[in-house]
């Protein structure tokens, strides 16, 4: 068995909708996408490096966007509403690691929903620990996130390593690390994918 260790991403592999967050606030409070979309493209970015902290960004932008509750209500709103786990992708996960593969999250997350994500899934409730780039200090598209990934896991062969990640970019930029990826489209194609491991 060539794979010892699997790598899942979050938003479009292990989470239903990237854009549910946005979506819903559109949906359920009017918010047009348009009026978020700079802090998530500006930003939001710092954040996700652990480089700006998003509640103190969050302040500056909430009254602009027309949300009347306060930075820790439109949290919650986000980890609860905006963050649906898909169940049948979970229970694959679980049949890889009860055939004993070490199964991980590794996600480009800011920290307080990388933190809520760890919280969640990490510790073996679903995976064994979940990484994320804010807790890191680096995106996933570089190598100083795996180094450090590597260097907590203790694995040393990252060519018994796999990455399924639904970002083409991502993809192409993880490839270079020496890890086989996988480029996520639907839970089927997945499985066929893993057919040996389950």
């Amino acid at each position: 068995m060539k794979y010892k260790t699997i790598f899942f991403d979050a938003d479009g592999v292990l989470i239903k909708d990237k854009f549910l967050f946005t979506d819903q606030l559109k949906q359920d409070y009017g918010i047009e996408i348009e009026k978020m979309l700079p802090f998530f493209t500006g930003v939001f970015r710092q954040c996700s490096v652990g480089k700006a902290d998003l509640k103190e960004e969050l302040v500056k932008v909430i009254d602009d966007w027309g949300w009347n509750g306060t930075v820790d209500e439109l949290l919650e709103y986000w980890f609860t509403k905006g963050t649906q786990f898909e169940e049948d992708v979970i229970e694959l996960v679980k049949s890889l690691c009860d055939k004993g593969i070490r199964c991980f999250m590794a996600t480009d997350q800011e920290a307080y929903r990388g933190g809520h994500l760890r919280q969640t899934l990490g510790g073996g409730k679903v995976f064994e620990e979940v990484f994320y780039s804010a807790g890191i200090g680096h995106s996933k598209k570089t190598p100083e996130f795996w180094d450090d990934v590597f260097t907590r896991i203790g694995e040393s062969s990252r060519s018994q390593t796999l990455f399924i990640d639904d970002d083409k970019e991502k993809i192409n930029a993880v490839a270079q690390f020496g890890i086989d990826t996988y480029l996520y489209t639907d839970l089927e194609a997945l499985k066929k994918r893993l057919e040996g491991y389950l």
